[in-house]
């Protein structure tokens, strides 16, 4: 069965941000001063602290230049270690430790908002249902119901939106 455009678009982006995640920054030759010790001195450091903390997570800590496959929990990596050191090909020392950060908060961000999305949609249709199987020959129900599911219908329309997720602009990466 042939695939449809959707198709071979999904799995030409997922093969084009594979042969990213695997080449090195294109960046890392020149950067001379390690990251975790421009993040000390970063008065703006503080704004993502404060974002994290309001979330209720843990900021990450820039001690020293340790790379991200130092600093991530053994029971996350693969067991295989060709796999292990692969997971994060292309990142190292503190800048790539914080890059894979930001990766992983956007991907959990994205998986939580699909979830959230899931739920407002599935509660909002079991509203729907129970709004119309309602007995409805009450002209102040019905006007109400009514004004229900129109409402309904614009925030399951919004709820439907796809928005797509780019590769940030400060992740640089040559061939």
């Amino acid at each position: 069965m042939a695939m449809t455009a959707a198709e071979r678009k999904r799995k030409q982006v997922a093969r084009e941000k594979e042969e990213r995640q695997r080449l090195a920054d294109a960046t890392y030759p020149y950067l001379g001063t390690p990251f975790f010790e421009v993040v000390e001195e970063d008065a703006n450091w503080s704004s993502v602290t404060l974002a994290l903390e309001l979330a209720g997570l843990e900021p990450p800590v820039f001690r020293d230049d340790s790379g991200p496959l130092e600093n991530a929990l053994p029971d996350a990596l693969p067991s295989d270690e060709e796999d292990r050191i692969n997971a994060f090909s292309g990142a190292s020392g503190s800048i790539g430790r914080a890059e894979v950060i930001v990766g992983c908060l956007l991907d959990a961000a994205t998986e939580l908002a699909q979830i959230i999305n899931d739920y407002k949609r599935a509660e909002l249709k079991k509203f729907r249902q129970q709004t119309e199987a309602q007995d409805l020959s009450d002209p102040a129900a019905r006007k109400k119901a009514l004004q229900d599911l129109l409402r309904m219908e614009k925030i399951e329309g919004m709820l439907a939106r796809k928005v797509r997720r780019e590769l940030p602009a400060w992740s640089v990466k040559l061939d």
